[in-house]
């Protein structure tokens, strides 16, 4: 291994070593509350070192929302992937949302409720229109995974996966509020309320 290939590697493992940092602290301390010196601090180093990888606070947190959104679409699709009838298909991506959810508790904080708590709006938040739009298509694609499993006409669709999607997170909320005692039997009335509706 050349010397360029290697120093390519430990930057990707820096990057990676901050972003694990800044996942842990804005989940415990929200947004706002997280500094780029706590950052550093978590992690022995300066300040400045943390600009070498990231323009600002707000790229270290577009890349967690990146990182978040790529493997919710990832489960969302290999959730659906060997299903044939549109009600296996929305079966299976109601569980994966859970399975993520549970399996993945800081990066769906970081998605759906750090965003909204901390900006109530993501024009707010101190991202570039560039970065907005970014996420957007992220969202828009995990949408359009759960829309094809539904299928119909589009403008009913659009509107019923708009609906299922935040009421599956409210029902996420819910049950951490509530405690895991009570998530498998809200998970499956949230459910059971979905197939009905189909």
């Amino acid at each position: 291994m050349g010397t360029r290939e290697r120093r390519e590697r430990e930057r990707m493992a820096r990057r990676k070593e901050i972003l694990d940092a800044a996942r842990k602290l804005f989940w415990s301390r929200g947004y706002s509350a997280t500094t780029v010196n706590q950052i550093a601090d978590a992690l022995e180093l300066a300040p400045g070192t943390i600009y070498l990888y990231f323009d600002s606070k707000e790229a270290v947190y577009l890349d967690l929302l990146l990182e978040g959104y790529e493997l919710l679409l990832f489960r969302l699709k290999k959730a659906v992937g060997q299903k044939r009838e549109p009600a296996e298909k929305v079966r299976a991506l109601i569980r994966e949302f859970f399975g993520f959810a549970v399996a993945n508790p800081e990066y769906f904080d970081i998605i759906f409720f750090t965003l909204q708590k901390e900006f109530g709006d993501t024009r707010k938040s101190g991202l570039a229109e560039a970065q907005i739009k970014l996420l957007e298509s992220k969202e828009r694609e995990c949408m359009a995974v759960a829309a094809d499993a539904v299928g119909g006409s589009p403008e009913k669709t659009a509107v019923f996966v708009e609906s299922v999607w935040s009421m599956l997170a409210g029902v996420v909320f819910f049950w951490r509020r509530a405690g895991e005692k009570e998530r498998a039997s809200v998970m499956r009335e949230a459910e059971d309320i979905v197939m009905k509706s189909l």
